[in-house]
């Protein structure tokens, strides 16, 4: 890792990209003080995270209780279930009760 100030990483802007392809972390400087950084990003590090603001989070779990309450929620053993109740847009086959599955996954029918 190397340091540098703002005005050096302006004039090595190319040099400093080639060096987070390779791997390198380069940390920006406004005087004395660390700012920000040059670091080298993978695939994963593109995938941006969904956020839900207050109103969306609230509207959702509000849903979700009244789903519950009126039996509309359905109960799946895995998430590779979920994934298949899902994709058919129906409901699964009832299961038996007491039935060794281990631990449910919750998910919600689309309406």
């Amino acid at each position: 890792m190397r340091a540098m100030t703002i005005k050096e990483a302006k004039a090595h802007l190319n040099e400093l990209v080639e060096a987070a392809l390779g791997g390198e972390d380069v940390v920006l400087m406004r005087g004395s003080k660390h700012v920000a950084a040059i670091v080298p990003l993978g695939e994963d590090d593109l995938q941006i995270a969904p956020r839900l603001t207050d109103e969306q989070a609230t509207k959702i779990w509000k849903t979700l209780a009244a789903e519950r309450a009126t039996g509309k929620m359905i109960e799946v053993d895995s998430m590779e279930r979920a994934v298949a109740v899902l994709a058919k847009g129906g409901r699964p086959a009832a299961s038996k009760p007491g039935s060794p599955r281990g631990p449910r996954t919750r998910t919600r029918r689309s309406t």
